[in-house]
């Protein structure tokens, strides 16, 4: 179970930091990245991976084969972070509602335990910080989506702050991502190429739970756009 040698080449530039570790979440998805229509965007991927615990090409297989990083990681992951957990539940909605497999990824791909440690990351590891933030960009231009959700206040403002020159944002004076949330599509990104990405906001995957009953209308939001 392995990808081929060049998209292994492509995510290898993505995941390994300076110092040749596995530092960074570039993306997760269960099967083909390339006919996702759909990301799902948060913040930045936490709890770190260990990098000694696992090996290269197996943590390279993993984030495109949903199964096996489940396997490996879920576990660890699930333990330290409730967003994860209702990640993986507005996944398999996306699964079930519209047989959409949906790119999980982050404004910052740099793996961090918590959001002080990104913090602290971008004083101590700038390097490390901005190429989290550059992959993020890569992937969204490689991918190249229909679809952004992204999710969380801090995902919001760190997508703004770092698209700021592509972003087509109508409701730029709107902080709160409850009032995001119930307008569907807010903003757009228009790539080089010409193509048009759709954006949306909801709340932190934490609150999604295992049904998203508090999502209903969002769900509708998406809805919408999909049926």
């Amino acid at each position: 179970m392995t990808v081929s040698v060049g998209f292994y080449k492509k995510i290898r530039e993505w995941v390994i930091g300076s110092s040749g570790e596995i530092d960074f979440r570039p993306f997760q998805v269960d099967g083909n990245p390339y006919k996702s229509r759909v990301f799902l965007v948060g913040a930045h991927p936490t709890p770190k991976i260990d990098s000694e615990s696992t090996s290269e090409s197996v943590y390279i297989d993993s984030l495109v084969y949903g199964d096996l990083f489940e396997e490996l990681y879920g576990y660890q992951i699930v333990k330290q972070s409730r967003e994860y957990s209702g990640t993986l539940s507005f996944v398999q909605w996306m699964k079930q509602e519209f047989d959409e497999n949906v790119v999980v990824t982050y404004v910052n791909a740099l793996q961090t335990n918590s959001a002080e440690e990104l913090k602290q990351a971008r004083k101590q590891m700038p390097d490390a910080y901005f190429k989290g933030q550059q992959i993020f960009k890569e992937v969204v231009h490689e991918f190249q989506p229909d679809t952004i959700i992204l999710h969380g206040t801090q995902a919001v403002q760190q997508f703004r702050l770092l698209l700021d020159g592509q972003l087509i944002d109508d409701k730029a004076s709107i902080d709160k991502v409850q009032h995001l949330e119930e307008l569907g599509v807010f903003a757009e990104i228009q790539l080089e190429n010409g193509h048009k990405i759709q954006v949306l906001a909801c709340r932190s995957m934490r609150y999604f739970g295992k049904d998203g009953a508090s999502f209903a209308n969002f769900k509708e939001r998406i809805r919408e756009l999909y049926v």
